[in-house]
C-alpha cells in the first residue's frame, strides 16, 4: 500500500543477504504486506506526461483522500483544513480499517497449480511496535513531512503504538503531486533485526 513497499524491499533484501531461500523470502513478504497499513492524501494531482494535465483538480480547501501510488483519484474528496487535522484522520483511518479478509492466488510451482489462501490483514493495537514512514509524494518540503511526523508521533503514543524506527523523506514518489503518505509497518524483534542490518543505496545508508 502506497509506501510500504519501501520497507519491505529493504527488509527483503537484508533476508537475502542473511540467505534466506526464495521461498522463505515470499512468505516474509506475504507477512510483512499483511503487517503493513498505508495512506495518502493529495492537495494537488500529479501530471502523468502521456495526459499532459492533472489527474484530478481540486479547490483550494479540498484534499484527495487515499490516493493510489501512480496518481490515482482517492476513495473520497474531504475538506483541508491543516496539517494537524488532516494527520489526524489519516492515523484514524489506518486504525479504523486495518482489518480486512481477502482471497489470494499463490502459484504453486512444485505441483504446477494455481491455489487459494485467505489471507487477513490485522488491525493495529495498543501495545504494538511499528516502523512508521513518513513519504513525500512529490512536490511536499522536507519540513512540512517533519510536521506531519511530529503529528503522527503525538498520535501513536496516544493511541499506545510503540514507534520503534522512522524514515522521513522522498522515498516512494508519484511524479510532481503535491501529497504525502503515512506507512505504519507493525515488527517484532525479528524484523528489526533486519531494518537496522547495513544497507548501502542510494536512497537508503546506514550500518557499515
Amino acid at each position: 500500500g502506497v509506501a510500504n513497499t519501501v520497507i519491505l524491499e529493504k527488509l527483503l533484501g537484508a533476508a537475502a543477504e542473511k540467505g534466506y531461500s526464495l521461498d522463505k523470502l515470499a512468505e516474509l513478504g506475504y507477512q510483512l504486506n499483511n503487517a503493513g497499513h498505508s495512506i495518502g492524501i493529495a492537495l494537488v494531482a500529479c501530471t502523468v506526461p502521456a495526459a499532459g494535465k492533472p489527474s484530478f483538480t481540486l479547490a483550494e480547501n479540498e484534499m484527495e483522500f487515499g490516493v493510489g501510488i501512480h496518481g490515482e483519484p482517492g476513495i473520497e474528496r474531504r475538506e483541508f483544513v491543516n496539517l494537524d487535522k488532516t494527520v489526524a484522520q489519516m492515523f484514524e483511518t489506518l486504525i479504523a480499517h486495518g482489518d480486512y479478509t481477502r482471497t489470494v492466488r499463490r502459484w504453486d510451482h512444485e505441483n504446477n497449480q494455481w491455489n487459494e489462501v485467505q489471507d487477513s490483514k490485522p488491525v493495529l493495537k495498543k501495545g504494538d511496535r511499528v516502523i512508521a514512514l513518513v513519504n513525500n509524494l512529490g512536490a511536499v518540503p522536507l519540513s512540512e513531512l517533519y510536521g506531519v511526523y511530529n503529528k503522527l508521533e503525538q498520535e501513536a503514543t496516544a493511541f499506545g503504538l510503540k514507534i520503534e524506527r522512522n524514515l522521513i523523506g522522498s522515498y516512494c514518489t508519484s511524479l510532481d503531486m503535491q501529497g504525502i503518505s503515512i506507512t505504519l509497518l507493525k515488527v517484532d524483534d525479528a524484523i528489526l533485526e533486519l531494518w537496522d542490518a547495513p544497507v548501502n543505496t542510494p536512497a537508503l545508508r546506514w550500518g557499515e
